[in-house]
């Protein structure tokens, strides 16, 4: 009986998942490869499951996307003899699983995606695919202002759009100039020295098009970079062997040297291109939001449009149009349009580079710089011009506008200009960074609206308060919620967007900050009340991010120095701004 049923177990077919994992498995060989592969698919859909917090925003983290990118780049090296095959069991199954996480990516952080989107690309290099490589990186390769705050990615990507056009023959055709990438690289990647530079970038230059400006300069640096190359052949014979080595050392020298004379030119320079427009206009890019860093970039944007005397040229999403709309000191340009030709412009400012961070991250928390400042210094606006000009954050309506927020005042019946009574006070409850936020906002809200109207400054209107008095901008435009800033009486606000635009209207803004510094973010308002628990937390502002915890609590969401403010407070604070 025993051996009949043990017969009939034997026979049972095995499970079509385990039969699968049993496959895979012995595909692999490496067991620890095996596990990380699983592991990242795990992964992968428990982030594609995750919704968002109540504040409208992903849960995800940035980091929970580069923690994944990092297993896939393991799986890859551990299991490079597959690849190397064309194994499909096993490329197939991680081209699939690092599109779906690249696609996932792209839609909540496009500079996590950028990362995945490189790990994709090497491996389709590694397995001499020269054209899907090529499909990966060439719309960003030939868009340098377009890529988030990181240019190692760019260098990057110009190595794997060159080493594809070079399994293909196609070098010399590209219309990059290599020589002036290297100088680019070497003046906006750190721990990249130009002998760095001009190494990494030798072996494009060598082979690729010859650069028509700056033709002596030029052309050392294109033989020193053939130069370079050729002793990197080996040498058996002892003589031949230490001769390169000196020749070696000695072109080395040459590609420091000629790429430390091209640096200074580097940091607003055309990757492209050695030469500029004398006569061009100015050309600003910025690939990224937020709305309140768009809007404490208006200062320095004017105060060169004032000193080129005509409209900058301003690369954004198109998504963020609305801040600008009607600035006429600013040209817009879709940032993910038709590529820029950055050469025919005689000043190339990439706020892509977030000058603020690169500021503020070596100094938490002795940071003094407000970013209206850091913005303007990195347009090349000087402190000094910065103050001549005023620091006021510019905002302009269009007949339309206006006509819009009558409308809607009325039709909601808030504010005297909507036929009411009372006061309008606005309030932006949440940032996109949960640590800023108060947990008892919506108590906050609800005080307010007893004595006053209340407009709601957020994008979904799910978890807050409701009832008579009280309207939410939730589903409106952004150009029209930041024309009704322009009609409140008063705005009490988190360290986010609208805060920074009551500023550009002068309206008196009540400000809650906790692990931020208040007089710093603050500095460019002319009409403001900070609430800031620094006498009583003596870490504030700790200038902690969203997978950094508090000190305090730690926690990584609510912040005890928030918390600590009471609502009282807050409707003394307000009393006193509506009375100003």
């Amino acid at each position: 009986m025993n051996q009949l049923a043990a017969k009939k177990a034997d026979s049972r077919p095995i499970p079509p998942d385990q039969n699968l994992l049993g496959e895979f498995f012995s595909e692999f060989l490496d067991e620890a490869a095996f596990a990380d592969f699983r592991k990242a698919e795990r992964l992968v859909e428990s982030l594609k499951s995750q919704g968002m917090t109540v504040a409208g925003y992903p849960i995800v983290r940035p980091a929970d996307c580069g923690r994944i990118t990092v297993t896939l780049a393991d799986v890859f090296e551990a299991s490079r003899p597959h690849f190397r095959t064309h194994d499909q069991s096993l490329t197939a199954r991680f081209e699939e699983l690092i599109g779906q996480f690249h696609d996932f990516c792209q839609r909540i952080y496009p500079g996590e995606a950028m990362g995945v989107r490189l790990l994709r690309a090497r491996v389709r290099l590694f397995m001499g695919d020269a054209k899907g490589v090529l499909e990966l990186v060439s719309y960003h390769a030939q868009r340098p202002y377009a890529l988030e705050d990181n240019p190692g990615h760019f260098l990057q990507l110009v190595e794997l759009f060159a080493q594809a056009h070079l399994l293909q023959g196609t070098l010399a055709d590209t219309s990059m100039s290599f020589i002036a990438l290297g100088r680019w690289f070497a003046a906006n990647v750190r721990r990249l020295s130009p002998r760095r530079a001009g190494i990494r970038m030798a072996p494009f230059v060598a082979l690729g098009r010859n650069e028509p400006a700056a033709p002596l300069r030029s052309a050392l640096i294109r033989r020193a970079s053939q130069g370079y190359l050729n002793c990197l052949r080996g040498r058996r014979r002892p003589l031949s062997f230490v001769l390169a080595k000196i020749q070696l050392l000695w072109w080395m020298l040459i590609l420091d040297q000629c790429y430390r004379s091209l640096t200074s030119s580097g940091k607003t320079g055309d990757p492209f291109s050695l030469t500029r427009n004398p006569n061009g206009r100015v050309l600003v890019a910025r690939a990224m939001g937020g709305i309140g860093d768009l809007l404490m970039m208006e200062p320095g944007l004017e105060a060169n449009a004032i000193r080129y005397r005509q409209p900058v040229d301003f690369a954004i999403p198109r998504k963020f149009f609305p801040i600008f709309e009607h600035n006429p000191h600013v040209n817009l340009i879709d940032i993910d349009g038709p590529p820029i030709d950055i050469s025919t412009y005689r000043r190339f400012f990439n706020l892509s580079q977030c000058p603020a961070t690169r500021y503020e991250s070596p100094r938490v928390p002795e940071i003094k710089k407000g970013r209206v400042e850091t913005f303007a210094q990195g347009m090349q606006v000087s402190r000094n011009r910065l103050l001549k000009q005023g620091w006021r954050i510019n905002h302009f309506l269009s007949t339309d506008d206006e006509i819009f927020c009558d409308d809607f005042l009325k039709r909601h019946g808030i504010g005297k200009a909507g036929g009411g009574k009372r006061p309008l006070v606005g309030v932006q409850p949440f940032s996109r960074d949960s640590y800023k936020d108060h947990p008892n906002i919506a108590e906050m809200i609800r005080a307010i609206a007893k004595d006053n109207d209340v407009l709601i400054f957020h994008h979904v209107a799910n978890g807050l308060p409701e009832g008579e008095g009280i309207v939410t901008t939730a589903g409106l435009p952004l150009g029209h919620s930041l024309a009704l800033v322009s009609r409140i009486e008063a705005m009490v606000s988190v360290d986010s967007a609208f805060l920074h635009a009551a500023s550009a209207f002068d309206v008196p803004v009540v400000a809650l900050f906790g692990p931020t510094d208040a007089r710093t973010l603050t500095r460019h308002h002319r009409r403001v009340k900070t609430l800031w628990r620094q006498d009583n937390f003596a870490c504030v502002p700790c200038w902690r991010n969203e997978d950094k915890a508090c000190a305090v609590s730690g926690l990584r969401s609510v912040s005890p120095c928030m918390a600590a403010i009471r609502t009282d407070e807050v409707l003394s604070a307000l009393g006193e701004m509506l009375a100003t």
